[in-house]
């Protein structure tokens, strides 16, 4: 089942945010997250946190926020998608990426990105079979524990605007 994030949910998301920053390089980050941060996250009108869970326990989350500053911008979010480990393979993440797009799409975005390690070719190849396209391969611009990562950019037109005109932000 997916749903929409609520305070409650912090913590399920923050531990598995914090595991997969101390063990892993799908995110650069080193920072540990904390549920305040989590909470503040989940209350952003300007963003969608979903949650996914099975038989009613917490087996992943996914989310969207701005992709950089500035109005020209204000139409483009990046997301992460984030799942337990051996929650994979099961159409989870599908699951997440559609209700990340309705989502983004209801709130008038017009594309998404996904930054992704290098090292990571199976979110590449998620991405790819969602519908993506490779939009950059940025050598070497992340680096955790002593290692250079690479970053690629995985980009998703959202819909075609019928309205020209510029939002503001």
């Amino acid at each position: 089942m997916i749903r929409s994030a609520v305070i409650a949910d912090a913590h399920p998301i923050t531990a598995l945010w914090n595991d997969l920053i101390r063990e892993t390089a799908v995110t650069f980050t080193t920072e540990l997250k904390v549920c305040g941060d989590v909470e503040a996250m989940i209350m952003d009108p300007a963003r969608s946190v979903l949650i996914c869970e099975q038989e009613g326990v917490f087996v992943g989350f996914a989310l969207f926020g701005a992709f950089r500053g500035g109005p020209g911008y204000v139409q483009t979010v990046e997301h992460s998608i984030y799942l337990v480990p051996g929650a994979q393979g099961k159409g989870l993440g599908r699951a997440l990426m559609d209700a990340l797009v309705s989502a983004a799409m209801t709130f008038g975005h017009h594309a998404m990105i996904g930054a992704i390690s290098g090292g990571n070719a199976n979110a590449v190849a998620f991405h790819e079979k969602y519908g993506f396209t490779q939009a950059g391969h940025l050598p070497e611009v992340g680096r955790k524990n002593g290692v250079w990562h690479d970053l690629i950019l995985m980009h998703l037109i959202l819909e075609t605007p019928t309205d020209t005109s510029e939002r503001k932000g």
